[in-house]
């Protein structure tokens, strides 16, 4: 949670908030099929933007805000790419909605999938 004050009072911005906005910045980059979490049982859940907020960690720092986002993509793209692709789309949606500073974004690459 993160608040912010001023001398007309304060805000206060939750996490899930946060993690909503990071999700769908992330569900409108290509070759992301999804987020994704490790279960209980070492296999991937897959989230649609339904799920928002799951596969998403956030956390501050004196720098600004710090965002994990678990993912899942699709087989054939360029994995590098599409994590460049997201870490900007995330910082910018996030800096642009709540007006916080993102000092990191971290894209941890979950699974593949594979269309039949």
């Amino acid at each position: 949670m993160v608040q912010i004050k001023n001398n007309y009072g304060s805000i206060t911005i939750s996490n899930d908030a946060i993690a909503a906005v990071t999700s769908r910045a992330v569900s409108e980059c290509y070759g992301i099929v999804g987020l994704g979490r490790k279960g209980a049982n070492g296999l991937v859940e897959i989230f649609k933007t339904e799920n928002s907020g799951k596969g998403v960690k956030v956390s501050s720092s004196q720098e600004g805000l710090v965002l994990e986002v678990y993912i899942v993509v699709l087989y054939g793209v360029n994995i590098k790419t599409v994590s460049l692709n997201a870490i900007e789309r995330v910082k910018y949606a996030v800096e642009k909605f709540t007006g916080l500073k993102v000092s990191n974004v971290t894209i941890n690459v979950q699974g593949i999938k594979v269309d039949n």
